[in-house]
């Protein structure tokens, strides 16, 4: 075993992932997995990190002792300086005012910390993946939603809630389609998987032809609450099926648009791009640069290179064990 290890947990809009991480190398020792859905509670949400926190030092063969801390990232709006979940509308919109950390250090016994999850992701990435190097880069990732976070000089930007790089708010089309936030136009209701998810359904309901009733049965007659995985996204497109196709690049022809955007008001040297569906579908990755380059300015544009996630799945949990040891000098 390592010398240091910490616990990261990445709380998203449809899986639980815990890892025991070393924390020099940023090596995976051990993980667990647990599918999410929404909660009707705090306590739900409490009883499932646990549980995934619980699962995960079993993966390792440790004990909470043995740790240097426990970091999580959770979809939705925190108080990192508090360690407070304030809301998070792919999970609950009941869930607010949650004390994560002041939980988790009573439970556990050791350090903890909290994040956006993408801010985690964007920690990870910055010491072990594709953000090494880089003097400022951005993170963007597409999964339930799309959300973002900017590092400057080695360092999160917070803002002054601690919600800067929110991506997936960008308006890119006033009046536009209803995000889960409440809010309009939202980037994250066009370029999501759930946005993505949403299109597909209203095509299978009218019945345009489409492979994806072949390759998940239980959508065949759109289920409004089937969710269609970014694997299954991926073997349709591959297959050349016309209408996940033509979903796929126009979910990538809005996200290059919110790209844009960011290289224009931030002009960063680096994007990184990660998530789920990114990981799956080439496509959207492809359309994505494609666009952003095309509408950015062109003086930012050629100074930012846009490059997927070098961690892959463990963005989060490594940036979250990171952040989890680091409270300890607080």
């Amino acid at each position: 075993m390592a010398d240091r290890i910490g616990l990261g947990i990445d709380f998203g809009g449809t899986k639980l992932l815990g890892a025991v991480i070393d924390l020099e190398t940023g090596k995976v020792l051990a993980s667990a997995k647990k599918r999410s859905s929404a909660a009707d509670s705090a306590e739900e949400v409490m009883e499932r990190m646990y549980d995934l926190a619980d699962a995960t030092l079993r993966a390792g063969k440790i004990k909470a002792s043995d740790i240097d801390g426990i970091g999580v990232g959770i979809a939705g709006q925190v108080n990192a300086e508090k360690g407070i979940l304030l809301g998070t509308p792919n999970l609950s919109q009941a869930v607010v005012e949650l004390p994560i950390v002041d939980l988790l250090r009573k439970r556990y016994k050791v350090p903890a910390a909290l994040r956006n999850d993408v801010q985690i992701a964007a920690v990870g990435e910055m010491a072990h993946g594709a953000g090494r190097g880089a003097k400022s880069f951005m993170c963007c990732f597409v999964g339930t939603g799309v959300g973002g976070a900017i590092v400057e000089g080695g360092k999160l930007v917070s803002g002054a809630s601690g919600s800067a790089g929110e991506i997936g708010h960008l308006v890119i089309d006033a009046g536009g389609r209803l995000c889960g936030c409440g809010g309009s136009g939202h980037l994250e209701a066009y370029a999501s998987r759930t946005a993505i998810t949403n299109t597909l359904l209203g095509h299978l309901k009218r019945g345009r032809p489409t492979l994806l009733r072949e390759l998940m049965p239980e959508i065949s007659d759109g289920e409004a609450n089937a969710a269609i995985r970014s694997g299954v996204l991926a073997k349709a497109v591959e297959a050349g099926d016309p209408l996940v196709t033509e979903t796929i690049h126009d979910a990538g022809r809005y996200l290059g648009l919110g790209l844009a955007s960011v290289i224009n008001l931030l002009n960063p040297g680096r994007i990184v791009l990660g998530g789920g569906v990114i990981e799956a579908v080439d496509l959207l990755f492809a359309v994505a640069v494609e666009h952003a380059m095309r509408e950015a300015l062109p003086t930012p544009a050629r100074a930012t290179e846009i490059v997927r996630a070098g961690l892959g799945d463990y963005s989060g949990v490594v940036g979250a064990a990171l952040l989890g040891a680091q409270a300890k000098k607080r």
